[in-house]
């Protein structure tokens, strides 16, 4: 399977909440809200644009990871660290690959940009 990363653009966005949805639903819980989660994560200053890509199959969307930055307190030391999530695949393409490819891409980049830990939010 050909897979193309790019950078979401905003003429993305609802497609990308549409697959987010379908990744998600009755996965966890009756009906799901992650689609949710990522219209309101690209509204906040911790949204990092620069990671926000899609997976692009046959010039159709099927795939996306968000990143926002977060911060660890460790007594009177605080940490800015990455937090991904949702990552979502939409489910006829799950299980190739595709989600593995959008974390490895971006986790390279994120170290780039001189971030030094990433952490996971989702399903443990």
């Amino acid at each position: 399977m050909d897979i193309e990363l790019r950078l979401e653009e905003e003429k993305d966005y609802f497609i990308v909440e549409n697959i987010t949805r379908e990744a998600f639903w009755n996965h966890h819980v009756p009906g799901c809200d992650e689609h949710l989660l990522i219209h309101n994560l690209r509204k906040t200053n911790e949204f990092i644009k620069e990671l926000d890509f899609v997976a692009i199959n046959n010039n159709k969307i099927i795939g996306n990871i968000v990143y926002v930055k977060a911060k660890i307190i460790n007594n009177d030391m605080e940490y800015t660290v990455l937090t991904f999530g949702p990552i979502s695949v939409l489910p006829e393409y799950q299980n190739n690959g595709i989600g593995s490819k959008l974390i490895n891409h971006t986790v390279k980049i994120s170290k780039e940009m001189g971030y030094k830990c990433i952490i996971i939010y989702g399903d443990p």
